[in-house]
């Protein structure tokens, strides 16, 4: 019974080797970008993948930024093409993308609503995504 296990198993890790070996990491600087408070979301700059990886299949996607001060009411999403993510925190990771082309490009959209906690300006800098794909 045993033997047959790992026979088994042999088999299906050879199956899927080839897809692991298929498997790129992208990881990009995200722009700095001042935050004003405004009913109105703003978006960053667009971040596109290299033209190497414009063929490929989204995976996994992790990001991270900082905030200059705290902005508590400050909302973030990420978004592919129509696609936006609410971002509970600076930090995380999401396979919500898995399976979008890599070829369309991502961008942060940010909401400082007005209100008691929302004045002067925020700048978000020292950011990455890091985007997992397949080709």
């Amino acid at each position: 019974m045993l033997g047959g296990a790992i026979t088994t198993v042999v088999m299906v890790m050879g199956t899927i080797a080839p897809a692991w070996a298929a498997q790129a990491t992208w990881v990009g600087q995200l722009p700095r970008q001042t935050i004003v408070v405004s009913e109105r979301p703003l978006e960053s700059a667009p971040i596109t993948l290299p033209p190497s990886a414009e063929q490929g299949e989204i995976a996994n996607v992790r990001w991270v930024f900082e905030t200059d001060t705290p902005a508590p009411t400050l909302k973030t999403w990420l978004c592919h093409g129509q696609l936006c993510l609410p971002l509970a925190r600076s930090r995380g990771e999401t396979q919500r993308f898995s399976g979008r082309a890599t070829s369309i490009p991502f961008r942060l959209r940010f909401l400082w609503p007005p209100g008691k906690h929302a004045n002067g300006n925020r700048v978000i800098s020292g950011g990455q995504l890091i985007v997992d794909y397949r080709q």
